[in-house]
């Protein structure tokens, strides 16, 4: 129960200045307002327009090609420190730096930088690295010419699989934070990553990556971008889900991105606790696979359900439109990138930000040895740093905020395609399965 804990945000169920149904329903309520605002005021689309942005300065000089090539060694040793201390350091979670840095701030601090700056993960990433390298060493052994990079948008149903593997070993699996399957993790995902490349090429990991495919859609609502000339540019928040890459595959891995957070939300309930303390559960011999059974089911349960709550709006969409469901599942899916940050920073806020604070104590060591490299080791963390009221507060704006701007760019997207009155009435099925996710969601995590 502790790794469980640990392995997931903690949210705040107390001192809550209004009872949770009201911060639900005005949630909600708030979603519901956007929209009528939305149809009142946005006649024409607005974020596509805006998306390119304004230029700041060009990364493709000798100093910018030393800067990639110093992030891309970074990458490399923290990716080295980080499989190292798996395998070979202490086999306490609690002072052993795999976790920690894997599960939260890989995982959880990726998703928060990449929404807000950009995909800065594509500069560290030590399989493109790995694969940049291998592809750049065999043209010069063979003497032909270096084939370009295949920016994997043909489909990103390879990256599909891989994060739906993670988010099993993350929310399923019994044992997720401990060393050594970190480790066991880590290896297998890498094998598959480089093996990849070496038989389809080096774009093979840019469409298989599972975390790279994720932070790059989060980073569609960034204020900065990189261009192809490599050129930093400054754009208004949200524009770039406009023009966001939308491959075969994209729909299936957000809402499976969603199903997970909003499952991760229904696990710290109280009715799931019930499930899985009873009798039948805690008496077999292997309980821990039982455990990790139930919650594989309980998984797929919930992301099932929330896919059929986005394939029933589009069904009617599709009825009111005219148009075909598969087009118009793959065209929204962008849309629902808000949701999927706005989740991240509801489910994982509290965990970062508290259990976060334990990697200070274990960059001075690492491995779990004893050591004090950098004179952090009697640093202590502060449980009090942000209240559980504090906690409520961000959950509940992160939520409601997503939502509403995920109803914007989805109206953007619809008046795209449709005359305004049509565009509008449209949107009527997504707007009831985004104040059924924005409800859902805050009862989930505050009030369950």
């Amino acid at each position: 129960m502790i790794a469980q804990l640990l392995a997931h945000g903690t949210g705040g169920r107390v001192d809550l200045p209004l009872p949770v149904w009201q911060l639900a329903w005005a949630a909600g309520f708030s979603v519901a307002i956007s929209f009528v605002a939305l149809g009142a005021f946005w006649e024409r689309p607005h974020l596509a327009a805006t998306a390119r942005g304004r230029a700041l300065f060009s990364l493709a000089g000798p100093l910018g090609r030393m800067t990639e090539v110093l992030l891309k060694l970074i990458g490399l040793f923290l990716f080295g420190v980080v499989l190292s201390a798996a395998w070979w350091g202490n086999t306490n979670f609690a002072v052993n730096i795999a976790g920690d840095a894997f599960l939260i701030w890989f995982w959880v601090g990726l998703q928060f930088v990449s929404a807000v700056f950009g995909d800065v993960w594509q500069a560290f990433n030590p399989y493109f690295t790995i694969a940049d390298s291998a592809a750049w060493l065999k043209a010069k052994v063979t003497q032909t010419e270096l084939a370009p990079i295949d920016r994997g948008q043909g489909t990103v149903w390879p990256a599909t699989t891989a994060i739906a593997v993670y988010l099993w070993y993350e929310l399923g699996y019994h044992s997720t934070d401990q060393p050594r399957s970190v480790a066991v993790f880590l290896t297998l995902y890498s094998i598959a990553m480089l093996a990849g490349s070496a038989y389809f090429g080096r774009g093979w990991v840019r469409r298989a990556d599972g975390f790279a495919v994720l932070f790059a859609k989060l980073s569609a609502m960034a204020i900065l971008h990189l261009d192809d000339e490599r050129r930093l540019r400054l754009r208004p928040p949200l524009a770039g889900v406009a023009t966001m890459p939308n491959p075969p595959g994209t729909a299936a891995f957000i809402l499976i991105v969603l199903g997970s957070t909003t499952f991760d939300g229904f696990s710290r309930s109280t009715f799931w606790f019930e499930i899985e303390t009873m009798d039948f559960l805690i008496e077999q011999g292997r309980s821990a696979w039982w455990l990790t059974g139930v919650r594989t089911i309980g998984l797929v349960a919930i992301v099932l359900a929330v896919c059929l709550f986005y394939l029933l709006a589009i069904s009617i969409m599709a009825w009111i439109t005219g148009d075909s469901e598969r087009d118009l599942a793959a065209d929204f899916a962008p849309t629902l990138v808000p949701i999927a940050a706005a989740y991240a920073v509801a489910h994982y806020f509290s965990l970062i930000v508290l259990t976060g604070q334990r990697t200070f104590i274990h960059i001075s060591d690492p491995y779990g040895r004893g050591w004090d490299i950098f004179g952090t080791q009697d640093y202590r963390i502060n449980w009090f740093f942000v209240s559980p009221a504090f906690i409520a507060w961000v959950q509940t704006l992160a939520i409601a905020i997503g939502h509403v701007l995920a109803v914007a760019a989805a109206h953007d997207r619809a008046v795209t395609r449709y005359r305004h009155d049509l565009a509008v009435r449209s949107q009527y099925p997504m707007l009831g399965v985004m104040i059924v996710y924005t409800v859902a969601g805050l009862f989930l995590l505050l009030g369950a």
